[in-house]
């Protein structure tokens, strides 16, 4: 375990945030024993690979967390993996794909870790990391223990979790079908084609802003309401790909945090569809 200051905006893909006095890594559980009478649910967070945060650009107060635990273990069954949280997810696609396990291709192009992953239950192409839980191993902040949960407790549902709010994700049983190593090749390939030629390249950005639903796809509704290039200072709704918000070196995050709450303002008011936000926004904003 170490406790260190850190600049969030070295820990997050937008490069968005201020100083933490107490960034805190986590790389035994024997060590929740230390900090135990901390952190909490209310003053930490605990961050993944920052792929779908905004920190605000003042100094952090709070604990901010993040476990390294980042093994892969190939367990009896075959077809079954404990994986610890900070598990890079194209890593563990890849290592899917040399296991001939398949059920896992459309984890190769999104940038996160498998512990928030499993919080926000990330998903592409219509596939969700949820349908591959058997339990989940993590560390109840407020209870001050370490406990297991199975699917059926976590009761996924679109980029939900229940259950996991206050809890600090160690790792994870995951099923996956056995497959054909050409055609898991092949679908991976295919993503990634459909990844490139859509999405818009470049490193400031956090994957889609906002949800999209069963009735609507957000950025097809941002597009439509004439918002595609927008921008406020140095944050702009992406030409290529409406629901992907880029951010120039050197941008604030109070801006992107303005052009979501514009973008949104602007939906409602000519769809009467309120946006609900991907990313989340840590820290003051107001």
């Amino acid at each position: 375990m170490k406790t260190s200051s850190v600049n969030l905006s070295s820990v997050t893909t937008y490069r968005f945030g201020g100083l933490c006095k107490n960034f805190i890594t986590v790389d035994n559980v024997d060590s929740f024993s230390k900090i135990s009478e901390k952190i909490n649910s209310s003053n930490t967070f605990v961050l993944g690979k920052g792929s779908n945060i905004a920190f605000a650009d003042s100094e952090y107060s709070g604990y901010v967390l993040q476990t390294d635990f980042g093994f892969i273990n190939l367990l009896n069954e075959g077809n079954t993996l404990e994986v610890g949280s900070s598990v890079y997810l194209p890593d563990l696609s890849r290592y899917l794909k040399e296991q001939k396990l398949s059920g896992g291709e459309f984890l190769l192009g999104i940038p996160g870790s498998i512990g928030g992953a499993l919080k926000m239950n990330a998903g592409a192409y219509g596939y969700e990391i949820g349908t591959n839980v058997v339990e989940i191993n993590c560390y109840d902040l407020d209870q001050k223990e370490i406990i297991k949960l199975d699917s059926k407790s976590i009761n996924y549902s679109y980029r939900k979790s229940n259950n996991l709010s206050n809890k600090v994700i160690l790792s994870a049983i995951l099923k996956f079908e056995k497959g054909n190593p050409e055609e898991i090749s092949e679908k991976m390939s295919e993503f990634n084609k459909i990844r490139k030629k859509s999405q818009p390249p470049g490193i400031y950005n956090a994957g889609s802003v906002f949800k999209n639903s069963e009735d609507y796809f957000a950025g097809e509704l941002i597009e439509k309401t004439g918002l595609k290039g927008y921008s406020i200072d140095n944050v702009s709704v992406s030409t290529k790909h409406a629901n992907f918000f880029i951010a120039k070196k050197g941008a604030k995050a109070l801006s992107l945090y303005k052009l979501v709450q514009h973008v949104k303002e602007k939906v409602n008011d000519k769809y009467g569809i309120e946006l609900e936000e991907e990313i989340q926004f840590i820290g003051e904003f107001i």
